[in-house]
C-alpha cells in the first residue's frame, strides 16, 4: 500500500514537473518567434519596411513611439535586391513588416512568404490603393508612390497596422498621419505649380523604365515610351525595341530622357547617340530616397525634387 502511495506521488510530481516544461516550452517558443508587440533594442516596436520610402513613411507615421529598420539601402534598385540569410531571420522576429507588394520586389518574394508563414505579420500596401495597370496589360504599376494622394492614403493604412499589431496609442499615429497629410498636400502643391510651366503640348516623359505612370497620371502628363519594356528594370529591351523609341523621341520633339539612380544609363545614352541630336539624359531618385541630408531624404523632398528635375529637363534648363 505504502509503494503504491509512493508511486501515485511520484507520478504526480512528475506531472507537475512536466506540465511546466510544456508551459516554459511553450513561452521559450512565443519568445524566439514573431509577436505582435516584439519590442527591438531600443525597447521600441521593430518594423521592417522593404523599401526606403516605406520606412520613411512608416517613421513619420510612427514618430518616436517606433523604431524602423529598412530592408533594402537607399540607392539600390527594389527589382533587383536579394535579402542576406539574417535580413530574411530578421523578418520573423519584427513586431510588423510593411513591403509594397504587387511585384516591386521580384527576389524578396519568396522571403516575405516564408516570414508570414513563420508567423510574421507582413502588410503589402500596394493592392490596398487601387493600383494601376501598365498600359495595355492587366498587370498592376507597383510605383505607387508616385502619386502623393495614394501615399496620403497609405499613411491612413500604416497607421491602422500599427494600431493592430503595436501598443503605440492611436491619438498618437492619427496625428502624426495628419502632419504627414499637411506637409505631402503642400509638395503635391509645388509640384503641381512647377510642372504647370512646362506647356502642355510638351508634358511628355521618356523614362528607362515604366515608373512614372502614377506620377504622369497624377500631374497630367504624359509617358510616351520606356527604354527598359515593362515595369521592370531587370527586364531587356530588343534592338527593334529602341528603334522604335528612338523613333517616338524624333517624332515628338522631346528633349530629354529620365534615366533612374538605382540603374545604369547606358541605355539611354544609346538612345541619345542614335537620336542623332543634343537630348538631356536627367538622373531621378523614383525607387529610393537620397542619403540623409539631400534633397530627396524624405518622400516629400523626393516628390519636389523629381518635379524641378522633370520641368527643368522637358524645359531645356
Amino acid at each position: 500500500m505504502v509503494h503504491v502511495e509512493r508511486n501515485q506521488s511520484r507520478d504526480r510530481r512528475w506531472s507537475v514537473v512536466l506540465l511546466t516544461l510544456v508551459l516554459f516550452g511553450s513561452l521559450g517558443l512565443a519568445a524566439c518567434g514573431s509577436s505582435s508587440n516584439s519590442l527591438g533594442t531600443t525597447g521600441k516596436p521593430n518594423v521592417i519596411a522593404t523599401t526606403s520610402i516605406l520606412g520613411d513613411l512608416v517613421q513619420q507615421v510612427g514618430g518616436n513611439a517606433v523604431h524602423v529598420d529598412v530592408l533594402i539601402p537607399r540607392g539600390a534598385d527594389p527589382h533587383d535586391f536579394e535579402p542576406s540569410a539574417s535580413q530574411a531571420a530578421r523578418l520573423r522576429d519584427a513586431s510588423l513588416v510593411i513591403a509594397n507588394g504587387l511585384g516591386l520586389e521580384e527576389r524578396l518574394e519568396s522571403t516575405l512568404e516564408s516570414a508570414a508563414d513563420d508567423g510574421a505579420t507582413v502588410f503589402e500596401i500596394g493592392p490596398q490603393i487601387d493600383p494601376l495597370m501598365r498600359p495595355g496589360t492587366d498587370q498592376p504599376d507597383p510605383h505607387f508612390w508616385l502619386d502623393p494622394d495614394r501615399m496620403i492614403r497609405a499613411a491612413s493604412l500604416v497607421a491602422d497596422e500599427l494600431a493592430r499589431t503595436t501598443t503605440i496609442d492611436r491619438s498618437t499615429l492619427d496625428a502624426n498621419v495628419k502632419t504627414y497629410t499637411d506637409t505631402v498636400q503642400v509638395a503635391a502643391a509645388y509640384a503641381t505649380v512647377t510642372l504647370n510651366t512646362v506647356p502642355e503640348s510638351e508634358r511628355l516623359l521618356v523614362t528607362n523604365h515604366d515608373a512614372l505612370e502614377y506620377f504622369a497620371n497624377r500631374f497630367h502628363y504624359k509617358v510616351i515610351g520606356t527604354i527598359i519594356p515593362g515595369g521592370s528594370t531587370l527586364a531587356e529591351p530588343s534592338a527593334s525595341d529602341l528603334r522604335e523609341l528612338v523613333a517616338t523621341i524624333r517624332s515628338s520633339g522631346v528633349n530629354a530622357v529620365f534615366s533612374e539612380s538605382t540603374t545604369s544609363s547606358k541605355l539611354a545614352e544609346t538612345v541619345a547617340r542614335e537620336l542623332g541630336k543634343k537630348i538631356s539624359i536627367v538622373e531621378l531618385s523614383t525607387d529610393t530616397l537620397g542619403e540623409p541630408g539631400s534633397p530627396t531624404s524624405t518622400y516629400q523632398g523626393l516628390i519636389t525634387t523629381t518635379a524641378r528635375l522633370i520641368a527643368n529637363g522637358l524645359s531645356g534648363k
